[in-house]
C-alpha cells in the first residue's frame, strides 16, 4: 500500500460506489467510516483515520457523470515515493504522463486516476510545487 500522510477531506460524486470504495481500500487501504443512503443517492465516507477522509457520493440513476460539479484533481503527500512507481504497477493503476513523474521545482508527482476519472497527485514532499 501507498502511505498518504497529509490531506483532510474531499467531497465529490462517483460512478459506482462500491467500485470506487474497494479501489480506495485496495491502492490507499482505506477504511469505510460511515455509509448511507441521503435523498436515495448511495454515500460513503472512506479514509485514514488523522490523515484523510473522502466522502463519495454515487450518481442518480439516469444522470450523466459530465454534469454538474467535479473535482479537476486532489493530492496526497506520500512518504515512500521512491518505492510508489513499483506500488502503483503492481496495482495495475496506469500512471498519467506517460508514466513518469513529474519534476516540480521542489518537489515530484505522480499523476493517476480512479475508476471514476478523478484525477490524483501523489506527491513527494507536502505542498508540492507549492513550496
Amino acid at each position: 500500500m501507498i502511505n498518504i500522510t497529509h490531506l483532510d477531506h474531499v467531497n465529490f460524486r462517483v460512478r459506482d460506489l462500491e467500485e470506487s470504495i474497494g479501489f480506495y481500500r485496495r491502492l490507499f487501504g482505506f477504511e469505510i467510516k460511515q455509509q448511507g443512503v441521503c435523498d436515495g443517492q448511495p454515500w460513503a465516507i472512506v479514509g485514514l483515520a488523522g490523515a484523510v477522509y473522502l466522502c463519495l457520493y454515487q450518481l442518480p440513476d439516469g444522470e450523466r457523470f459530465d454534469q454538474g460539479l467535479r473535482i479537476n484533481h486532489f493530492g496526497f503527500h506520500v512518504d515512500d515515493f521512491d518505492q510508489l512507481k513499483q506500488k502503483l504497477q503492481a496495482e495495475k493503476v496506469e500512471i498519467m504522463y506517460e508514466g513518469d513523474a513529474i519534476d516540480w521545482e521542489h518537489s515530484r508527482s505522480f499523476y493517476i486516476k480512479d475508476p471514476s476519472g478523478h484525477e490524483i497527485e501523489l506527491s513527494e514532499h507536502f505542498g508540492g510545487a507549492l513550496n
